[in-house]
């Protein structure tokens, strides 16, 4: 807190109030501070607002704070009294700033208003909306912090239209608050008895462009319209007699500012990463990530009660490392035909990111830009939150479609050069052992040895660069949620095979991420399993499904059975204990006695067809071997069923230390083909997946 709170006095900062009561009209009077259980649980209702979402506790505020006493007399109005509100581009209403963000303003506001040089003031910039927005007083403007763009005009709120407690501007305002007080000041208040307006005397006006004010007492303001359309509709009510009719001014917001309306430290920091087409539409992981935000504060004030009352937060940052590669420059689109133009423009700046992270020659610019953003982005946070490395936070990710495959590169360290030498060395290794001629051993050892020694100076380079670099992130992942991956595909691409282990040391080690999630969309065309790529016979069980965020009793994941797909589930009427099948399958009888009249012949070797061939004539000749080939085939079942009921005893004793693939459910009524253009984006405004993604952040606010 810096000395411009020492301007306001004594008052500011004292009024505490622990009650989370809100009156009956609150709801319809303030949506965007009090969202309404309907407004949490429908997408077509308006969303939290960005203050609302940094709360770490509910709105402390009240219609009547009890430690400043009810006003008696005109007076000018307390900070605590004043709330500034802001307004993105596009929006139709104000929203307001939350208690401690709107003091903060307004101390600062005071301090441009006593001193004429600007310089004289503290310049810190205040930091309102959890952190992820400042304000400039002078300019009347916020910005974001960590991304570009989403630009907010704010002003502040002095006077209010009763109806829906939206301000007057404050171009409007404070020439209003200017004339009441001139007016006004030290005039009793007298007790709130609406009457008539005919029948009450017009004390003061003052008039605007297109509208004036009338007070009819000191706390009795109207404004009336000068538009063409109300004068009309006055001239017209007039004739039938009617009275005019203004619309009521309140003084001073409803509720009062408390710096106790503050959002707790974030205690975990997520990155939301963005897979292709960001090129097609600059700025749009911006909106997801808000999306995300947005979906993720609903499931936190729903059914995440005990973070509310904790110093647990989260907040979520979105990074672009798209927008600012050249890459091949215009090449591709120059060499683009231009029948179906449009489409062709569609696939290059979509899926053409795929091939430019596949081509050596823009691999390690893609890297190195989603690299650079990440640690800019921490070490700016980190510089607005000193706190937050001090208190132990913990860094999450949360990757799309390709970002995930790059994510998983830079925490990883994987470099293609390398892999590459491990293939040639061991293809000269199984030449040395495959070729008898001296001759070409000598030629092999020659280039083995030139290759060593190239070999020995890139990793003298490397090691130069890594000390002077340093690590690849300059902070550790504590979870990796990808969303919609083919990250499974580039590694089995490269080479990774199951090691027959549960641990996930060999494709990601729990000393360079804690926890890796693969979420992912039955119908995603995009998205593939990981588990397999451990344990080879994961393929046959089912992922973990996501459970719906509305369930009330959820099975905690760690205690949810593996299921098999129905394809390899044994079936019980047609298997025995012993793997073998039972005779008469399609008989339910299966007694003792049934199973002891026909194992003994088996066991004995004994066959009715080789019997009968001792007998046989000419004329049962084909009909014998027809036979004897049909006891072959059964024979051969019987052992590929034993086989497989050995690998379902194998997949019972190994496990994975813990499960990496869950997949969302399907929706009830939904076309497969629709789904399969949908799901690839669908992630970002799911609440199953917001809900997935809190309960992991915050483990120990439940049993997973």
């Amino acid at each position: 807190m810096t000395s411009e709170f020492a301007s306001l006095g004594d008052g500011i900062g004292s009024s505490r109030n622990t009650s989370s009561s809100r009156s009956s009209n609150d709801h319809r009077l303030y949506p965007s501070l009090f969202p309404s259980d309907d407004e949490t649980e429908d997408d077509n209702t308006s969303e939290f607002s960005a203050d609302s979402e940094a709360r770490a506790t509910p709105p402390l505020v009240r219609l009547k704070n009890p430690l400043f006493p009810k006003k008696e007399y005109v007076d000018k109005l307390r900070p605590e009294e004043i709330r500034w509100f802001y307004k993105q581009e596009g929006d139709k209403e104000w929203t307001p700033f939350i208690g401690y963000d709107s003091l903060r303003i307004e101390c600062r506001y005071r301090a441009l208003q006593t001193v004429e040089d600007e310089q004289e003031i503290d310049n810190d910039v205040i930091l309102v909306r959890g952190g992820l927005y400042q304000v400039d007083v002078a300019k009347r403007r916020c910005t974001p912090v960590y991304w570009s763009g989403d630009l907010s005009d704010i002003t502040q709120g002095l006077w209010f239209y009763e109806y829906n407690g939206q301000p007057l501007e404050d171009n409007f305002g404070v020439p209003i608050e200017t004339e009441h007080v001139a007016k006004f000041m030290g005039h009793k208040i007298e007790e709130e008895h609406p009457s008539p307006q005919r029948s009450r005397p017009v004390l003061h006006r003052i008039k605007f462009t297109d509208f004036y004010i009338e007070w009819n007492s000191p706390n009795d303001t109207y404004l009336y319209s000068e538009a063409a359309s109300s004068r009309f509709v006055r001239g017209f009510k007039k004739k039938l007699g009617m009275q005019k009719a203004g619309t009521r001014l309140l003084r001073g917001y409803k509720y009062e500012a408390v710096m106790d309306d503050k959002p707790a430290d974030i205690s975990h920091l997520v990155f939301v990463i963005h897979g292709i087409g960001q090129k097609m539409e600059t700025g749009n992981i911006v909106k997801r990530a808000k999306e995300l935000r947005e979906k993720v504060s609903q499931m936190k004030a729903k059914h995440f009660c005990l973070i509310e009352n904790t110093s647990q937060r989260a907040e979520f940052l979105p990074v672009e490392w798209r927008s600012s590669l050249k890459l091949d420059g215009d090449m591709v689109d120059l060499i683009t035909p231009h029948k179906m133009r449009g489409m062709r423009s569609l696939l290059n700046n979509s899926a053409m990111d795929i091939l430019y992270y596949t081509s050596p020659l823009y691999r390690s610019e893609i890297t190195h830009s989603l690299q650079n953003e990440l640690n800019r982005l921490f070490e700016m946070f980190c510089a607005r939150n000193p706190y937050f490395q001090v208190n132990g936070g913990k860094v999450s990710i949360v990757a799309h479609s390709l970002g995930a495959v790059i994510s998983y590169d830079i925490i990883t360290g994987w470099n293609p050069i390398q892999l590459y030498d491990q293939f040639v060395n061991s293809v000269i290794e199984g030449e040395q052992q495959d070729s008898d001629s001296s001759e070409i051993k000598e030629e092999i050892h020659e280039a083995r040895q030139k290759a060593t020694a190239v070999e020995s100076i890139l990793k003298d380079v490397q090691e130069k660069h890594k000390q002077k670099c340093g690590p690849t992130l300059s902070f550790t992942i504590e979870n990796m949620f990808c969303l919609g991956s083919p990250l499974a595909v580039f590694l089995a691409l490269r080479g990774f095979r199951p090691q027959g282990k549960g641990t996930l040391d060999h494709i990601m080690p729990s000393s360079l991420c804690k926890r890796l999630f693969n979420i992912y969309h039955p119908y995603d065309p995009v998205a593939y399993r990981l588990e397999p790529l451990i344990l080879k016979h994961y393929s046959t069980i089912m992922p973990l499904p996501i459970h719906r965020f509305d369930i009330k009793q959820k099975e905690p994941y760690n205690q949810m059975k593996t299921k098999a797909y129905a394809a390899f589930k044994p079936s019980a009427e047609k298997i025995t204990d012993k793997g073998d099948p039972v005779e008469g399958a399609d008989n339910t009888d299966s007694s003792p006695q049934h199973s002891r009249d026909s194992s003994p012949s088996r066991n004995q070797g004994f066959s009715v067809f080789k019997w009968l061939k001792g007998k046989e004539s000419e004329d049962m000749s084909a009909e014998l071997k027809m036979l004897e080939k049909m006891e072959e085939d059964v024979q051969e079942i019987e052992k590929s069923i034993k086989e497989r009921k050995e690998v379902l005893q194998e997949i019972d004793q190994t496990d994975l230390e813990y499960r990496i693939d869950y997949q969302l459910r399907e929706a009830s009524f939904s076309n497969s083909y629709i789904s399969m253009l949908t799901s690839h984006t669908s992630y970002w405004t799911d609440r199953d997946v917001a809900f997935f993604v809190l309960s992991h952040i915050h483990p120990e606010l439940q049993d997973l």
